[in-house]
C-alpha cells in the first residue's frame, strides 16, 4: 500500500466516532511523527482522553508513560518509553511542573504531549514551558447539532480503540521517516508564507523564537512527506493559520495576517488584482457629463487644482467663500465644495440636480456659528457621511458663452480618450480574471488533500472568489460604458 494512501486510512481510523476533531488528531500526528512536544487542550468531555488513547494506538506495540495528578515521580530513564504523556496538566502542582521540565529536557525526541483543560495562554505561561512546546492543539468545546446527531445513532463504543495494525506505525519506520522528511526541501511559496509571517509577529510584538520557527518548519516538510512530495507546497503551512499559537491574541493576530499573506502569495503573478480597483462609477460619471451636460463656458477661477465657479454665502452674520468644481455642473451628484483654505468643506453639501443653479445645504451645527469657527474647523479633515443638513440657498451659475467649439472639441477628445480607456481597461482586466479563475480552480483541487485544514482552506478559497467576483464586476461595468457610447453614438 503506498504511504499516502496508508497514512490517509490511519487518519480515518483515528478520527472514527468522535467528530469535528479530526484536525486536530491530524495535526497532533504530524507533532508526533516529527518528535516535538505539543499542548492539547481541551474542557471537560472535548474528547482528550480518547484522543490520546487512538495516537499513542497508531504507533506499533509503543511503550507509553503517562503521568497523572497521583503519579509521584519519572522514571530517571525516559529514553526506555516511545510516547511521554502528561495529563491533567497544572501549573500550580510544582511536582507536575518540574516533571514537564525534566522531560521536556532528556526525551531525545521522544514524543511529548501535555494535555490539560486550563487555557493555554495560563497552563503554558504559568509553566515556563509555552515556548518550550511545538504547537497548542485545541479541540472544540462542543459539536454541531448534526454531528451530535449522527453520534448518539452511531453503534460503535467511541472510548474503544480499534487501530489496524497493519497501519500502525514501527519504531524502524519512525526512525526512517524522521530521516526522510528532513531531505524535504522548502518552496519559495513556504518560505515566503513563514518570512511575511514572522514580519507580521515582529509588527505586532510577538516572540517566536528561532528554534520554534524551525520546529514549525519540520511539520510542514513532514506533511509534504506524507502527500508524497519531495518539496513543501504552500498548503503545507495552512496548520500555521489555525490557533497553534498558545495565546489567544496571539492567534487572533496570526490567523488573520495568514489568509491575507495566503492570498497575497497565490495571486503573486497577479498583484495589480489585489490593488487599488479601477473606479468604473468614476468612469461612468465622466461619460454622462460629457454625453448630457450642455457645451457651456462658465465664468470659473483656476482653485485647488481644479476649475471652479466661486460663490459666497454668509452664514451666522460673516460672508464666506465656497468653490465648486465645474466638473459637477448639470449632474445630479450631491458633493461637498471646498473652502477658502483649499480643503474639502464638510460642513456644506452641494448639488446643481441637472441644472445650472448650485443648491447648498449647510450642515445645522454651523447655523449660529459660521463657517469660520477655528472650533469646529479643526474636524475639517472628515469626509463627508452625511448629517443633519439644512437647505441654505440656491444659487445660479454665470454663463460666459453657450454652444461653445473649445469645450464640444475639448469632449471630443475627453470621449475618445474614455473609449481608449476602456479598451485597454477591459483588456488588462479580462487578462487578469482568467488567470484569477485558473488560480481559484488550481487551488480547489487541493482541498481534500491529507493533512488539509478545510474550515481555513475554505475561507481562503472563498476570499479569491470574492476578489474574482469584484473583478467580475468591473468588467460588467466597464461594458455598461462602452455600451452608453454606443447607443448615444459617441
Amino acid at each position: 500500500m503506498a504511504l499516502k494512501q496508508r497514512i490517509t486510512e490511519l487518519m480515518e481510523q483515528l478520527s472514527v466516532g468522535i467528530p469535528e476533531r479530526e484536525y486536530c488528531i491530524q495535526l497532533a500526528f504530524l507533532t508526533m511523527i516529527i518528535g516535538e512536544p505539543f499542548y492539547i487542550y481541551g474542557r471537560s468531555g472535548s474528547g482528550k482522553g480518547i484522543i490520546l488513547d487512538r495516537l499513542i494506538a497508531a504507533f506499533k506495540d509503543a511503550k507509553a508513560l503517562k503521568v497523572g495528578r497521583r503519579q509521584q515521580e519519572v522514571p530517571s530513564k525516559l529514553n526506555a518509553y516511545d510516547i511521554i504523556v502528561f495529563k491533567s496538566y497544572d501549573p500550580s502542582n510544582e511536582n507536575i511542573r518540574n516533571w514537564v521540565q525534566i522531560a521536556l529536557q532528556d526525551r531525545d525526541r521522544i514524543p511529548l504531549i501535555v494535555s490539560g483543560d486550563i487555557r493555554p495562554e495560563v497552563a503554558l505561561t504559568r509553566g515556563d514551558i509555552i515556548d518550550k512546546l511545538a504547537l497548542t492543539v485545541s479541540l472544540p468545546d462542543s459539536i454541531s447539532p448534526q454531528s451530535l446527531c449522527q453520534l448518539l445513532t452511531a453503534q460503535n463504543d467511541v472510548t474503544e480503540t480499534n487501530i489496524n495494525p497493519d497501519l500502525t506505525i514501527t519504531r524502524d519506520e519512525f526512525g526512517k521517516w524522521g530521516q526522510d522528511i528532513q531531505k524535504v526541501v522548502f518552496s519559495q511559496n513556504s518560505l515566503t508564507m513563514i518570512g511575511k509571517l514572522a514580519e507580521l509577529c515582529d509588527k505586532n510584538n510577538i516572540y517566536v523564537s528561532v528554534k520554534k520557527w524551525l520546529v514549525l518548519s519540520k511539520i510542514a516538510k513532514a506533511s509534504a512527506f506524507f502527500n508524497d512530495r519531495s518539496e513543501t507546497s504552500l498548503m503545507d503551512t495552512f496548520f500555521l493559520g489555525t490557533n497553534i499559537w498558545g495565546r489567544t491574541i496571539t492567534n487572533n493576530v496570526i490567523i488573520e495576517g495568514f489568509k491575507n499573506i495566503a492570498v497575497e502569495i497565490l495571486l503573486k503573478d497577479i498583484p495589480e488584482i489585489l490593488g487599488e480597483q479601477y473606479d468604473t462609477e468614476n468612469l461612468m460619471k465622466r461619460i454622462k457629463r460629457n454625453l448630457f451636460t450642455s457645451n457651456n463656458t462658465y465664468d470659473t477661477r483656476e482653485f485647488a487644482g481644479e476649475t471652479c465657479v466661486t460663490y459666497k454665502v454668509t452664514i451666522a452674520g460673516e460672508s464666506t467663500p465656497l468653490y465648486v468644481p465645474v466638473r459637477y455642473i448639470e449632474t445630479e451628484e450631491d458633493f461637498n465644495p471646498y473652502n477658502e483654505l483649499r480643503k474639502v468643506e464638510t460642513r456644506v453639501r452641494c448639488n446643481f440636480h441637472g441644472t445650472t443653479n448650485c443648491s447648498i445645504a449647510i450642515d445645522s451645527s454651523v447655523k449660529g456659528i459660521g463657517l469660520r469657527t477655528n472650533a469646529v474647523r479643526s474636524n475639517n479633515n472628515v469626509t463627508f457621511k452625511g448629517g443633519k443638513f439644512e437647505d441654505y440657498a440656491t444659487l445660479p451659475t454665470y454663463i460666459l458663452k453657450e454652444n461653445d467649439p473649445d469645450i464640444i472639441a475639448q469632449k471630443k477628445a475627453e470621449i475618445e480618450e474614455i473609449r481608449k480607456e476602456i479598451n485597454e481597461t477591459m483588456e488588462k482586466e479580462s487578462k487578469n480574471l482568467i488567470r484569477l479563475r485558473d488560480v481559484y480552480r488550481d487551488l480547489k483541487k487541493h482541498r481534500n488533500e491529507l493533512f488539509c485544514n478545510q474550515k481555513l482552506f475554505d475561507e481562503i478559497l472563498n476570499q479569491i472568489k470574492d476578489i474574482f467576483e469584484s473583478a467580475s464586476g468591473i468588467i460588467t461595468k466597464i461594458k455598461e460604458a462602452h455600451e452608453l457610447l454606443v447607443s448615444k453614438g459617441a
